[in-house]
């Protein structure tokens, strides 16, 4: 399960219920959970669509954890931001990043700043082995954090691009032995 992270600029706060619930039905509630300002451009389409989801699937599984959070800009006291992981460790110790940053606050190397600390806690758990993404092949801005944040590019599917980093040490066959040894 996720817990908070703090950068230079940035702090990741855990999404809890709580918050899911206060972010699809109630940002003024969300801000003052929060204690910063919540921006009209936040959340973005896509978090905006499955946060109903996340909220039932939190609800239904609370054993799971949640794994994403929330990006807050300390000196701004605003939140710019969700980061985290489409869920916990796969059998293979792979998890998917993503991340949305609102438009005001892009192209500031926050989403970079980011999802290197992310990527380090997650290398700091001994299941998490391999940290995937993926993003359309048009979306310079994704590319370019990808690429930032020490990312190999895969065989893309379609338009889509695939993306993936080790934790150093961790070889294809040691990926492999895990799932054999189950």
């Amino acid at each position: 399960m996720l817990e908070p992270i703090e950068t230079e600029h940035l702090r990741l706060i855990p999404f809890t219920l709580e918050l899911m619930q206060a972010a699809l039905t109630d940002k003024d509630r969300l801000a003052q959970m929060l204690g910063v300002y919540v921006p009209a451009s936040w959340p973005g389409e896509d978090l905006a669509e499955a946060l109903p989801f996340f909220i039932h699937m939190t609800e239904q599984h609370p054993e799971a954890g949640i794994w994403d959070g929330l990006i807050v800009h300390k000196a701004d006291r605003v939140l710019i931001g969700d980061m985290g992981f489409k869920g916990g460790p796969d059998e293979h110790g792979m998890v998917e990043i993503g991340y949305s940053i609102v438009p005001e606050y892009q192209g500031s190397g926050y989403a970079t700043e980011m999802a290197r600390a992310l990527i380090a806690w997650a290398f700091s758990r001994p299941n998490i082995k391999v940290v995937t993404a993926e993003c359309f092949d048009d979306n310079i801005g994704s590319i370019r954090v990808l690429e930032k944040v020490g990312m190999r590019r895969l065989e893309p599917e379609g338009n889509m691009l695939k993306w993936e980093i080790r934790r150093i040490g961790v070889s294809t066959s040691e990926l492999l032995e895990d799932v054999t040894d189950k």
